[in-house]
């Protein structure tokens, strides 16, 4: 037998199965296929009920006192470094990733602008009953809001920036300590923007600033903002969205369940169970979180309840989406490789 033969071959196989292997954990077909579907479901919805189908204006994002130009930066600056430090793969992963979620976000915007339309009927009278049955805990919420703005001067602005300060530091800690993770704390975030959207159409709500006003005085602005939008979206209907839905899409108003408390739910579960230090640090945020979606009146407490139950879901999802995919881990698979013995010398 020529052992000296068969090197090559034994090579050129296991270089065959890094490249698959590489291709299956870094290309994000799951995330595409995703984001693919719910567009295609966006557009049935759309097709169904003679719906306008809109794309974010320039300044769509202007009531909430940001702009497009810092997420676009930050964009820009990881893809640089991408490239000068030569992991293509990686920013293959990442460019396609960004249009997938970037597809999402979109549909789920949509059909979160049509929720009234497509559905009519509105909970809000049967959520906010659920609210009196446990008024000491909306009252608690409350008291936390003014305990964390007697002790931050600029509480305020916590509820968004705490949410952010979570996405961020999950993207930048689980993309650098490991890969599959970040993969899935980004498939299970996609996600829960896919069940929340179609949640929106079950029992939908608009939230019960309708009955009592909140205490977080920058909120209720964004509120006054978002509700005047709606009443002018049902007043004008189909016609209003096809003229200004694209300037009113990110402003469009729902309450059940809460997608703040289901998003940063994702990320405290993946940074508990993969970075503790991190997860640690989220736990106050998270707790902010929650009561604050109560204190400001843009949730009730069952949405909150939903929310959570949502992040179960997709959590449980994405585990079983990425079950196949970790056993293509580079990470598990990089054992050096090791040439038949050749034999001693005659």
């Amino acid at each position: 037998m020529n052992f000296a033969s068969s090197i090559p071959l034994d090579e050129a196989t296991q270089t065959a199965s890094r490249r698959r292997a590489n291709l299956i954990f870094f290309v994000p077909f799951p995330e595409l296929a995703l984001a693919l579907s719910f567009l295609a479901l966006g557009a049935l919805i759309a097709a169904r009920f003679d719906l306008d189908f809109s794309l974010p204006a320039s300044q769509s994002l202007a009531f909430t006192g940001m702009s497009y130009g810092v997420p676009l930066t930050l964009i820009g600056l990881l893809g640089a470094y991408l490239v000068v430090t030569k992991q293509m793969m990686r920013l293959v992963y990442y460019a396609s990733a960004a249009l997938a979620y970037g597809i999402i976000l979109i549909t789920h915007f949509n059909i979160k602008m049509w929720m009234s339309l497509v559905n009519p009927r509105l909970w809000d009278g049967f959520y906010w009953q659920t609210d009196q049955m446990v008024r000491p805990l909306v009252d608690l919420a409350f008291a936390v809001h003014h305990l964390v703005d007697r002790i931050m001067p600029a509480g305020e602005h916590l509820y968004l920036f705490a949410f952010l300060a979570m996405f961020a530091g999950s993207i930048i800690v689980h993309s650098m300590q490991a890969f599959i993770v970040f993969r899935k704390v980004i498939f299970a975030a996609m996600l829960v923007h896919v069940l929340g959207a179609l949640s929106y159409l079950i029992m939908p709500a608009v939230g019960p600033f309708l009955y009592e006003q909140g205490v977080n005085a920058l909120e209720g602005a964004r509120q006054a903002h978002m509700f005047g939008g709606y009443r002018a979206l049902i007043a004008g209907g189909r016609p209003w969205i096809a003229d200004n839905g694209s300037q009113f899409m990110f402003a469009a108003v729902a309450a059940m369940p809460s997608l703040h408390v289901a998003s940063s739910a994702v990320f405290v579960h993946y940074a508990w169970n993969h970075a503790r230090w991190l997860g640690v640090a989220y736990l106050p945020l998270f707790a902010f979180i929650i009561f604050e979606a109560v204190a400001t009146r843009w949730h009730y407490w069952i949405d909150v309840v939903a929310g959570l139950a949502l992040t179960g879901l997709a959590i449980a999802i994405t585990t079983a989406v990425f079950r196949a995919i970790e056993a293509h881990d580079p990470a598990c698979l990089g054992a050096p490789i090791r040439s038949p013995a050749m034999p001693p010398a005659a």
